[in-house]
């Protein structure tokens, strides 16, 4: 009999072992050798709207790693979910976001997928930024992409949600100390960005700069792929590596070139030398507008044969 209690004691505390060995998202994002995340372009805009909780839910349901999400200010200081300076592209709306109020988007209809003039309205509306946190918190990794809001206002979102393990906030290689330490002592994770072509500095200096703000990810924006093994040299045993594939633009449908030759485009056609290479360039976090395609890659790629 008492054998028997103890096979069954081990039986339960097996799956709570396991359990417990299986590292949080949130952990997962601060391990520079962690497993590859997979990140979705403005959450998964394909499968319902761009920056819309619609499109976060569609994540979280098909169990995407992170979701990537677009902030900005309205004329009363809210914070909302939208890409471009206007909400014209996206909704039934017209007008600059900093000249509208929060009331006045929240009653504007948003437009299917990417929107433009051969999408349908919806039923969805644009939420703020407090909204979407609160629907993310503890299923999905927030990447916030700050287009116009003030990164202390962010936190302070971020703060009141109790979101602070859930997000990767975006900052520029020349983000202030002060909003460094104030990121720290929350526990919030921060990107540094780097834009190849808009860098007065050269990929070392840039690098260099990046290293010193001891980010959990640094992301790279490159037109010449020698950026990926400066990085993996000097970055990755510290920090991931975050690589954007998306084609093109949503709006404009022209070339994104934000990753070389380095696309979905070619990745849908053999991800082992797109999705594949980046990841033995030491990428582990890859931004995608194919987040199904590439999380199959992984999954094929993670599975002994």
């Amino acid at each position: 009999m008492r054998c028997r209690r103890l096979l069954m004691s081990a039986a339960l505390s097996l799956p709570m072992l396991a359990m417990a060995a299986t590292p949080s998202l949130p952990e997962r994002l601060r391990d520079p050798h962690g497993p590859a995340l997979v990140v979705s372009h403005r959450a998964c805009w394909t499968f319902a709207s761009e920056n819309t909780l619609d499109g976060i839910a569609a994540c979280i349901a098909r169990g995407v790693d992170m979701v990537e999400i677009d902030v900005r200010t309205t004329r009363d200081g809210a914070l909302v979910l939208m890409h471009d300076e206007t909400v014209d592209r996206t909704t039934d709306g017209h007008g600059a976001v900093a000249d509208l109020e929060a009331a006045q988007i929240a009653a504007l209809r948003v437009r299917s997928q990417g929107g433009g003039r051969d999408s349908t309205l919806t039923a969805r509306h644009p939420p703020t930024l407090a909204q979407a946190l609160a629907l993310a918190r503890g299923k999905v990794l927030v990447n916030l992409d700050v287009k116009a809001a003030s990164l202390d206002q962010v936190m302070d979102v971020v703060e009141a949600a109790g979101a602070q393990r859930d997000v990767l906030l975006n900052v520029p290689l020349d983000v202030p100390a002060t909003v460094l330490q104030r990121a720290r002592k929350a526990d919030i994770a921060v990107q540094a960005l780097y834009l190849q072509r808009d860098s007065t500095l050269s990929p070392q200096q840039a690098l260099r700069r990046a290293a010193a703000l001891r980010p959990a990810v640094v992301q790279l924006m490159f037109d010449d792929p020698a950026v990926l093994d400066i990085a993996q040299r000097d970055l990755a045993p510290h920090a991931r590596l975050f690589v954007n594939t998306m084609t093109n633009d949503i709006a404009s449908g022209k070339p994104m070139r934000l990753s070389a030759d380095y696309t979905d485009q070619r990745a849908l056609r053999d991800p082992a030398a797109v999705w594949g290479g980046l990841r033995k360039r030491g990428v582990s976090m890859i931004q995608t507008d194919e987040p199904a395609a590439l999380q199959r890659y992984l999954h094929d790629a993670a599975t002994p044969r």
